[in-house]
This record gives structure tokens, C-alpha cells and sequence, in this order.
């Protein structure tokens, strides 16, 4: 029996991810004044739902003149029939919303409200409110502490990586050769790790081939000692590449809406129309831009 394969956010029908992204064109309007780092916030959460740009701009029309409630957005998030997808979904948004609410270090009255009233329509307990609210602040330091080992470990694995490194090689002399590690011993060891007829044989050769086993034996143990940080930046530069590619997207995305935009205050300025609210949005849009540009040059330094 094939197993029932459930959807994502960006995966479901056009008019519940166009709910989704209405919602949180709300959240924003909740903020008197938006700050940059929540519309960048705000067109990170929307590129979750895969919107294309004509419902983008559908969003962004909703932002500057709402016709439908947040509680009638939600019952149609609500309008799931499949428990799961029901659930990711509410989730899901819940946990944008907050990230949203919280790009600028600051929790107004009017976004709490806001968010606490979607989580209420979305019937989403109390104790779970708090459970989003833990896990992304958990989430934001998503990678393994950055942290040295102390003075005495690295002392410590100095001193394994040098014991190792002097213990092989004399572990082979003594295993090729006779009388152990005597004088006459190291000598029989270095003639016998020599290649060649053992009359012509030179120790050199074995000297050499004892120092790079020890070489190579140090380095393999200090790299074991390194291998976490060595995970952690591998780590790093998957997650910075992929944060770098949204946010190419993201400074692509804010451009065409800019220009939406201006297009918006030259229409309606032919027609007499006031176009202030529109030009708040294009500088907003502007200045959003900047910052999306600002954070890929930081995360690419």
C-alpha cells in the first residue's frame, strides 16, 4: 500500500497560500512603522508558500487596502480536510508570524495582540503559543556552540597528537629490527624498513620513511581532536549558502514589488488619486532591499 504522501505549506491549494500570505501582510500592519528587517522577514516567510509574482503583488494590494479579516484568513487556513497538513499549516504559519513580530529585537503591544488573536482563531493552545515562541528562540542559534576547547584540553591533545607521532615510528623500528630499541636494535630496525637487497641497504631510507609515518600519524590525531569544528563550519557553509541564495531571491523579489510600486504611484497620480500610502511602501521596499544587499555581503565576507 502506497503510503499517502502530505503536503507542505508551499504545496497547498493557490486561496490557502494566498490566506497564509495575507495573514502576514496583517502581522506587518499590526507595526504603526515596519522596519526593513521585517519585510525582509516577511519575504523570507512568503517564499515558504512559493507564490508567484502576480500573487505577490495580490498580497501587497491586500497590505495597502485590506477587504477581508484575519479571523475569516483563518478559517480558511482552517479548511484543511487532512489532520496533518492541518496542523503543519498552523503551525507553520504561527511560527512566521512570530519571526516576523520579533525581526526587530521588539515585541510591540499591537503585534502581540495581533498574534496571540491568530493563534485563538487558529485554535492553537496557550502551552503551544509558548512551545513556537521557545523553539525559535532555540532555533536561532541553530549551530553548535563556537567555542575553543580550554587551555587544558588543547595542551592535552597536543600532547596525545606528539606521543602518537613518536610512538609509531619507533614502534615499527623495534617490530623490524632485533634487540628492541638498543642502539643496535634502531639500526637493524632502520636497515630492515629500507627498501632494497638487505647488503645495499642504507638506514636513511628507513629514517625517512619512520619520520613521515610519525608526520602523518600527528597530523591524523590532530585532526581527530579537530574534527567537531570541522563539522560545525561544514555545517555552516551549507547553511550560509543556502541563506545566501534566499536572499539573492528575496532582493530580486523586493525589486519587482518596488517597481509595482512606482508603476502604482504614476497610474494613480494620472488619475488624481493619493498615492501616499503607495509611496511609503516603494521606500519601504527600497530600504528592505538595501538590507537584504547588506546581509549577503556580510554573510560572503
Amino acid at each position: 500500500m502506497k503510503k499517502k504522501q502530505h503536503r507542505e505549506p508551499g504545496a497547498m491549494p493557490q486561496e490557502i497560500r494566498m490566506a497564509y500570505g495575507k495573514l502576514l501582510g496583517l502581522m506587518l500592519l499590526a507595526e504603526p512603522r515596519p522596519e526593513s528587517a521585517q519585510i525582509v522577514a516577511f519575504y523570507r516567510a512568503l517564499s515558504g508558500i512559493n507564490l508567484k509574482d502576480r500573487d505577490r503583488h495580490a498580497v501587497l494590494e491586500f497590505i495597502i487596502s485590506p477587504d477581508t479579516s484575519g479571523e475569516e484568513l483563518c478559517r480558511l487556513i482552517l479548511d484543511t480536510p487532512d489532520e496533518q497538513e492541518h496542523n503543519l499549516l498552523r503551525f507553520t504559519l504561527l511560527e512566521d508570524l512570530y519571526r516576523i513580530m520579533m525581526a526587530d529585537h521588539y515585541e510591540g503591544d499591537e503585534e502581540t495582540a495581533f498574534f496571540m488573536r491568530v493563534a485563538r482563531w487558529l485554535s492553537i493552545r496557550q502551552e503551544h503559543v509558548e512551545q513556537v515562541r521557545r523553539s525559535i528562540e532555540e532555533t536561532a542559534g541553530y549551530l553548535p556552540a563556537d567555542e575553543k576547547p580550554a587551555l587544558g584540553n588543547r595542551v592535552m591533545h597536543q600532547a596525545v597528537a606528539g606521543t602518537a607521532g613518536l610512538a609509531v615510528p619507533l614502534l615499527m623500528v623495534a617490530e623490524a629490527g632485533h634487540s628492541g630499541l638498543t642502539p643496535r636494535g634502531i639500526i637493524s630496525g632502520l636497515h630492515a624498513l629500507s627498501p632494497g637487497k638487505s647488503r645495499r641497504r642504507s638506514i636513511i631510507p628507513g629514517l625517512l620513511i619512520t619520520l613521515a609515518a610519525g608526520a602523518a600519524t600527528w597530523q591524523s590525531s590532530r585532526w581527530l581532536f579537530q574534527l567537531p569544528q570541522w563539522r560545525r563550519n561544514r555545517m555552516a557553509a551549507r547553511i550560509f549558502k543556502i541563506e545566501c541564495k534566499q536572499l539573492r531571491q528575496i532582493e530580486k523579489d523586493l525589486q519587482k514589488d518596488e517597481q509595482l510600486a512606482r508603476r502604482m504611484i504614476k497610474r494613480q497620480s494620472r488619475e488624481f488619486q493619493d498615492s501616499d500610502t503607495w509611496q511609503e511602501l516603494a521606500a519601504l521596499l527600497l530600504k528592505s532591499r538595501a538590507l537584504a544587499g547588506v546581509l549577503i555581503k556580510e554573510m560572503r565576507s
